[in-house]
């Protein structure tokens, strides 16, 4: 019983990386196209800098309690 437990987590886990980092590519992406004026090293510093920002918000083990 308790191995199922664990492989639901697991699945869950998986699911919501599955959507989550989709949706921060997009999220850096639409800032980095709103920021393609100032030139293309701009526009991937931008994209990273989200990107970045969003994901290690994700692995904040705090954030999972909250």
């Amino acid at each position: 019983m308790q191995r199922a437990e664990e492989m639901e987590l697991i699945l869950i886990i998986i699911c919501v990386l599955a959507i989550y980092i989709p949706v921060i590519a997009v999220i850096s992406l639409m800032r980095a196209l709103f920021s393609i004026r100032k030139g293309k090293a701009y526009v991937k510093e931008k994209f990273r800098d989200t990107f970045f920002h969003f994901f290690f918000e994700l692995i904040n083990p705090f954030n999972w309690i909250l």
